[in-house]
């Protein structure tokens, strides 16, 4: 059985003997070619000049590792003028010479590699019976193959972060075989004009906005058409659309606020009287005024704070008002470069609000207490006794602010003294209604849909630019058939500086963008082999050079 599993598919070679030695198998091999070619000057010798014994490593069979003892030869070159004089015997599809181990495990060792990378390769290896070292499976991951890839014709350029915020490369992918087709360093458009320059052949470059990526596509292959990415274009949109939102966050809020303050009117039925309901009681008088409350120590802290966020604002202004740039602003408020852009492009002070309650550990019992509220019981420490006697390990507070938050669900509150008027939520932030304002009509919430409605009746500006990026958005995702000039005519001519900075940087682009409405490809799959590299990168820790990274990324074995 061992011989028929472990013989080597050599016509040259020729097995003598075989030995188990616990779990490793030793075949004893001998070259018997009659002829041997020079390696320099490729002429066959006859002449043996002397034996010695290569040891090499093969593929297991059965569980049991397995080790060739090869008697090869020496051959003297009788060629005239060949300045080798002695040489060894090669032998093809075995072994590469100098070797220590089979051309097919190396394979096997190099699919390993491929597939885990060094450490965890090495202990699948070990397991499998052809135990190496993680540096030699990275070293066979890294070794060059011979056979070149077909000449792509439409290609996708992404950039991707070799260390996040510091270096970056750039990924080449062939759309129509879905196919990575090389890693270049750097993202400066350099090494990919490089690249364009060796493959003439390239004739559709689907690519994102990024100014290199043009400029080295337009100048290395001007045959090429450029072809914009639509997700990015709708994530520029997006933005704009944010950035409108948060310019008219003042006029927003009041519309919701006035939508929360006037509900809808539900008509009244009314009860007959009876022959025993008592006389309707005498009009009451006015309501005694209550005294003011005074602010809490938290909630002075709170106005404090905002005082000062709105002085910076109002600083913040004067100073862009003055002339100076936005980097000295930053530095002479203290702040980042971004809060003073976003202090300049809203026409309010941003406030700072809540977001969604955090899960607690009464989630679970929300039944339990929900239906003691029914109930009538409104007694928070009674709760808090029945729940603790139940295994629930929750504090009082706890206790008690889960059952004030039940109740201000339904629109009630907890009876306690000096309680506090559960406020209106607060509406939802310029980046909340961004995302549900690009999403498609179909696939809105009911609750989206009717937010969006109070903020297009907040203001005619805020309707006219809603409307016309809607139209832009319908264009990318083919269900409008306006012309791109058209649409870039009416950007320019609207009142929104927010769409007309949107329609100024597509118009630097044109022709690409108006491929990208037309042409089926985009950059989908670069992002999908983007995601790939990245787990990658991740498996390999800190081994994952450009070299080995390259190397496992263009086979994925």
């Amino acid at each position: 059985m061992i011989l028929s599993v472990l013989s080597v598919d050599s016509p040259d070679l020729q097995l003598h003997h075989t030995q188990a030695d616990g779990d490793v198998a030793t075949l004893t091999l001998r070259a018997v070619a009659p002829t041997a070619p020079c390696p320099l000057c490729g002429q066959p010798s006859r002449r043996v000049h002397s034996r010695y014994t290569r040891t090499l490593t093969d593929l297991p069979a059965q569980g049991l590792a397995a080790r060739l003892r090869l008697q090869a030869r020496r051959f003297f070159c009788d060629t005239a003028g060949c300045p080798r004089k002695v040489f060894a015997e090669r032998l093809p599809g075995v072994a590469a010479a100098w070797a220590r181990t089979t051309a097919r495990l190396q394979d096997a060792h190099r699919l390993i590699g491929l597939a885990l990378g060094g450490e965890a390769g090495s202990r699948l290896a070990g397991r499998l019976s052809m135990p190496t070292s993680p540096d030699t499976l990275l070293r066979r991951v890294k070794q060059p193959r011979g056979e070149a890839p077909p000449a792509p014709r439409v290609v996708g350029v992404d950039d991707w972060a070799l260390r996040k915020g510091q270096r970056y490369g750039t990924i080449v992918v062939d759309l129509e075989r879905h196919q990575v087709v090389d890693l270049l360093p750097g993202r400066d458009g350099e090494a990919l004009k490089a690249w364009l320059k060796g493959h003439p052949a390239v004739e559709v470059i689907s690519r994102d906005r990024w100014a290199a990526y043009a400029q080295a596509a337009a100048e290395a292959a001007p045959q090429a058409r450029q072809v914009a990415d639509r997700w990015h274009l709708l994530k520029n949109l997006r933005e704009a659309a944010q950035r409108l939102f948060e310019r008219h966050y003042a006029k927003i809020k009041e519309a919701f606020k006035h939508r929360q303050a006037s509900p809808p009117a539900q008509p009244a039925t009314p009860t007959p009287a009876g022959p025993t309901d008592p006389p309707p009681a005498s009009a009451p008088g006015p309501a005694p005024t209550a005294a003011p409350v005074a602010p809490s120590p938290r909630q002075q802290a709170r106005d404090a704070k905002r005082q000062r966020r709105v002085e910076r604002y109002q600083r913040a202004r004067e100073l862009h008002q003055q002339g100076q740039p936005l980097r000295q602003i930053a530095t002479a408020l203290g702040l980042s470069r971004n809060a003073v852009r976003r202090y300049l492009r809203s026409d309010h002070c941003p406030d700072w609000r809540p977001g969604d309650p955090r899960p607690t550990q009464l989630d679970g019992l929300r039944e339990h207490v929900d239906r003691r509220l029914q109930e009538g019981c409104r007694n928070a420490a009674a709760l808090h006794r029945e729940l603790t006697a139940q295994g629930c390990a929750a504090s009082y507070d706890a206790v008690r602010r889960f059952v004030t938050r039940r109740l201000a669900a339904v629109g009630q509150q907890r009876p306690r003294a000096n309680a506090a008027t559960c406020p209106a939520p607060p509406p939802p932030s310029a980046r909340k209604l961004s995302f549900a304002f690009l999403r498609r009509p179909a696939q809105r919430e009911a609750e989206d849909q009717t937010r969006l409605e109070v903020v297009r009746d907040a203001d005619a500006e805020l309707r006219g630019a809603m409307e016309l990026a809607e139209q832009f958005a319908a264009m990318v995702r083919r269900g409008a058939a306006v012309p791109l000039a058209e649409w870039l005519g009416k950007a320019a001519q609207s009142a929104c500086p927010e769409l007309r900075g949107f329609a100024e940087g597509l118009r630097q682009d044109e022709a690409a963008v108006a491929a990208a409405l037309t042409e089926p490809w985009s950059n989908g799959p670069v992002e999908g082999h983007v995601n790939r590299l990245k787990v990658i990168k991740r498996q390999m820790y800190g081994r994952a050079g450009l070299a080995l990274l390259r190397a496992r990324v263009l086979h994925p074995g």
